[in-house]
């Protein structure tokens, strides 16, 4: 399970999310909802259904620590989910000085939560990774700023690949 907190006009969301047959389950503040996805027919898009009534999202941004949605014709903005560990989500330190944040084993980017230029602090997260069907944050192990992302969401790493360079 990971767990993301958002926050939008509307408050601030605690959201758990699990696989759970071929969809998904998913808490947002207790109450549960069983998703299934189904590719969208215009690019970044995606039919959830909930409940068996399909409803459209399309992304229209995904950078740094913020997330557009555009779902069924309303636009909703969220600050970028960030993973908190749980008994299931890692958090891997990176090596204490480093200026490249580095894949602590093989997986798959899930995010890159931050983009160039960005400012962040000793334990940001910076990437969330998959392996081994768990997920995992790279984290900042120090106050820097981002030089350049090295990998984008989808991307197979190798251990040891470099994901972001900070100066």
């Amino acid at each position: 399970m990971t767990r993301y907190e958002l926050s939008s006009q509307q408050g601030r969301f605690a959201v758990d999310v699990e696989t759970e047959g071929a969809g998904f389950r998913v808490v947002v503040n207790g109450e549960v909802y069983l998703l299934n996805l189904k590719k969208g027919e215009e690019p970044n898009s995606v039919v959830v259904e909930v409940g068996g009534k399909p409803v459209s999202v399309a992304l229209i941004e995904a950078g740094g620590r913020r997330v557009e949605l555009l779902m069924d014709g309303e636009r909703l903005v969220y600050q970028r989910p960030t993973a908190t560990p749980d008994t299931h989500v890692q958090t891997v330190p990176e090596p204490p000085a480093g200026d490249l944040a580095t894949a602590p084993m093989p997986g798959k980017v899930i995010a890159a939560l931050v983009r160039q230029g960005e400012k962040v602090r000793a334990g940001d997260p910076l990437v969330i990774l998959e392996s081994l069907k768990m997920e995992m944050a790279v984290r900042s192990a120090r106050d820097a700023e981002v030089d350049e992302i090295l990998v984008s969401e989808g991307q197979s790493v190798k251990r040891g690949q470099g994901l972001v360079r900070l100066r």
